[in-house]
């Protein structure tokens, strides 16, 4: 499955590596891999692949819970095809609260001690999926997990993960990522290393 979904993500041009011009993400790091799984969204037969991989995993994970909770806005559309698939109520959750009408950050209807599972496009070094977990956790739901379609492995993730109290499932990950694209990409040894460097510390990594 993870090599499927890699290859999947490649195929469509999710993927870029720029090892010279980084990208900026959210957490404010710089680094050389962008993964912009939005542009699955436009590929159906992509798209379905990801959301079938989604709802295995859910399955095979043996998590309960009562609805699914997108986090805006990459993890919306895919939260609400595996709520649709399974027949849940589905809410979703901003990375803060809204500055007008109702200045809700969590979208939906719910109720204090709802299980919620969380479905992201991709966790790089979790800001997002903290911020969504404390903000569900403010609001007296009770997330149980995260699944999300690409999962970079980052240390900070791994040592963050017990403090918020969830698991975290993925469909591809940076391990997988990086031996896929080495073929599938024409990656050098150098690009190769590059990666390599970000990702034991995405912190003090710079361009070469």
């Amino acid at each position: 499955m993870k090599e499927l979904i890699a290859q999947i993500l490649m195929s469509i041009n999710c993927l870029q590596v720029s090892p010279k011009n980084p990208f900026s993400y959210a957490s404010g790091l710089k680094g050389p891999i962008y993964c912009d799984n939005r542009k699955a969204l436009s590929h159906v037969l992509e798209r379905k692949k990801i959301v079938e991989g989604l709802l295995q995993q859910i399955k095979d994970s043996g998590v309960k819970f009562d609805s699914v909770c997108g986090l805006a806005t990459a993890g919306i559309p895919h939260a609400a095809w595996v709520a649709e698939k399974l027949d849940l109520p589905m809410i979703y959750v901003r990375g803060k609260a809204k500055e007008h009408g109702k200045k809700n950050q969590i979208e939906g209807d719910f109720k204090a001690g709802d299980k919620v599972i969380l479905i992201e496009d991709l966790v790089n070094q979790g800001s997002s999926l903290r911020t969504a977990v404390e903000a569900l956790q403010g609001a007296g739901l009770e997330p149980q997990a995260c699944f999300c379609i690409v999962n970079y492995e980052m240390k900070a993730v791994n040592e963050m993960l017990p403090k918020l109290g969830i698991s975290l499932y993925s469909l591809t990950d940076f391990t997988t990522i990086l031996r896929v694209a080495k073929n599938t990409l024409n990656l050098t040894d150098k690009d190769l290393q590059t990666l390599k460097n970000w990702h034991d510390d995405p912190k003090a990594w710079s361009p070469a």
